[in-house]
């Protein structure tokens, strides 16, 4: 085996990366994505470290970081992506020494922790050897889709207020500079940014779910705490409108009253592995017992 140089990349390495990520199965990745998504963020921090040998990319592990909160806390939260290696050199450590690089460079750029989302074959990596933990899966609703009027309008992805917090919960600080990023084109040609006159902000994309068109909620902004339950009342409205069976959401701890027993709707876990990790083993026992709030906007796979 050639020798394996690691180096963190460049908006100008997007064309190379995409072609490789491509080549992993990763479709979406068009360069124009890869340039929005990483080296776009308004928080200014997020990295793309490659492995290359004779100078052809075989792997790559990406990290994108976001602010969060939880009442006066903030914390820039360094959020591991994408762990690829090229099938000719996988059983070689390369993924373990590519993430290892990239969670240098969170921590370098001034990183508070970490927060993922893995799949099946990575979860056991990232628990006994980077030395994560995990945090209760999100739970799911499943919002019926209800015929009915609905007034609904388009609207600037930053045109909606910043996302409310709970006591003693960390959630994803969405101000109106993340928004505009991250429900921009060049992320996806089928996102929704509407406004629900009286009612509130929806961001949603349709996706199918077991073979089933879904609206997939990828963050809700009540015009007022109060008009939660109609929002989602609204929601299934429009989930009609656009021809799908309902709307899914993960349920943030400012909705779980919002989701009124009377009205149909099915509520299960999420399945996801979402897992944490600290400076050290006492802080990420530490941020093990600690609430987090997820939407679906907040993670990168959908």
């Amino acid at each position: 085996m050639s020798e394996l140089h690691i180096r963190e990349a460049r908006v100008q390495d997007v064309e190379a990366l995409s072609a490789f990520m491509r080549a992993q199965g990763q479709a979406r990745c068009a360069p124009a994505y890869l340039a929005h998504w990483y080296f776009g963020n308004p928080s200014g921090s997020a990295s793309v470290i490659v492995g290359e040998q004779e100078g052809r990319i075989v792997g790559m592990a990406t990290t994108n970081d976001h602010t969060f909160t939880r009442d006066a806390e903030r914390a820039l939260v360094a959020m591991p992506q994408k762990v690829l290696t090229d099938a000719a050199v996988r059983g070689q450590g390369i993924f373990g020494r590519l993430y290892r690089a990239s969670e240098e460079a969170a921590w370098s750029r001034g990183a508070g922790f970490f927060l993922t989302v893995t799949n099946a074959a990575s979860t056991p990596i990232f628990l006994e050897r980077f030395g994560y933990l995990r945090l209760p899966s999100p739970r799911l609703a499943l919002l019926p889709a209800w015929p009915g009027a609905l007034q609904a309008g388009p609207i600037d992805a930053a045109d909606a207020p910043a996302r409310s917090s709970v006591p003693d919960v960390w959630c994803m600080d969405a101000d109106a500079g993340h928004r505009r990023w991250r429900y921009a084109p060049a992320v996806a040609d089928d996102l929704l940014c509407l406004r629900l006159p009286d009612r509130g902000w929806v961001f949603v994309r349709k996706a199918r779910k077991a073979g089933l068109p879904v609206l997939l909620v990828l963050d809700l902004v009540p015009e007022r705490p109060a008009m939660r339950p109609q929002l989602l009342a609204a929601l299934r409205r429009l989930a009609w409108r656009e021809g799908t069976v309902g709307a899914l959401l993960l349920v943030q701890a400012a909705w779980k009253d919002a989701l009124n027993p009377a009205h149909p709707r099915l509520l299960r876990s999420s399945g996801f592995n979402l897992l944490v990790k600290g400076r050290d083993a006492a802080h990420t026992h530490a941020l093990a017992r600690q609430r987090f709030d997820l939407a679906f906007g907040d993670l990168d796979f959908l």
